[in-house]
């Protein structure tokens, strides 16, 4: 069975790993998601890349990319089936989407070294030296995931924080309005209060402009007040959406992506 960590864009396959692209692993997802159905061109180009204009060769290209890294961990890159003049299936049932983790990778490959008993230091030492061995084969993996998780904790901590910089928020603010719901859209990790609702058009909007960003969503009485944090630049834009001014907004969304 392969593995694929949706957030550490890696694969694993028995003591192999290798890590994938960003446009790779949309790739990917796009495919686990519908698989094994078959899934056009434009689908992926609409997933992976969201509204930039690209031609059919970059998708090529990702598919190439994806295919050499099954292959670097000795998978078979045949599960990402081409069917012709339609686009690209994946076979179901040989990769799984899960969280692995660096600490599983490092409990596989750790090898706890053989003790060795000599005349000079006797069995008490050797023993000792085993029982050491063994705790800090044990407690290694356990750090590690305390680490892991307390960086997953500091980046949604940040993510909010400068979210909440630009809208003006206070914590005080934040408690009395209760907690933030995050949903993942395409490549979009998107927070809004609870009392927010997001529709059908707000989401397929938001779909068709993808970008490595943070968006908070909220409703102000008929608009809805959309800021996109960009995660790499830590640029910021601030949209007013509603159903009647759905040009204006996407085309303050592409002059954004553009200046990226």
């Amino acid at each position: 069975m392969i593995y694929f960590d949706v957030v550490a864009r890696k694969l694993y396959h028995h003591n192999k790993s290798t890590r994938l692209g960003f446009r790779e692993a949309l790739v990917l997802e796009c495919l686990l998601r519908h698989a094994p159905k078959t899934v056009c061109k434009q689908t992926l180009i609409c997933y992976a890349w969201g509204n930039e204009y690209i031609g059919q060769t970059s998708l090529a290209k990702s598919i190439s990319a994806l295919r050499r890294s099954l292959m670097t961990i000795s998978a078979d890159p045949t599960l990402v089936v081409t069917v012709p003049k339609q686009g690209y299936r994946m076979v179901a049932g040989m990769v799984e989407t899960k969280t692995v983790g660096e600490s599983l990778t490092t409990v596989e490959q750790t090898k706890v070294a053989p003790v060795k008993t000599n005349a000079v230091t006797g069995l008490s030492a050797a023993e000792s030296r085993h029982d050491a061995d063994n705790k800090a084969v044990s407690s290694k993996p356990i750090r590690q995931c305390v680490m892991m998780a307390l960086m997953l904790l500091a980046c949604v901590a940040s993510s909010v924080f400068v979210v909440g910089k630009i809208n003006g928020w206070f914590w005080s603010d934040l408690v009395q309005r209760g907690e933030l719901t995050q949903k993942r859209v395409g490549s979009l990790y998107v927070f809004y209060p609870q009392k927010t609702r997001l529709d059908f058009p707000m989401e397929q909007f938001l779909s068709h402009s993808q970008c490595d960003c943070l968006v908070y969503v909220e409703n102000r009485h008929k608009l809805t007040k959309m800021i996109f944090v960009s995660r790499k630049t830590k640029r910021s834009v601030s949209i007013r959406y509603s159903p009647f001014n759905i040009k204006h907004a996407t085309s303050k969304i592409e002059q954004f992506l553009a200046e990226e």
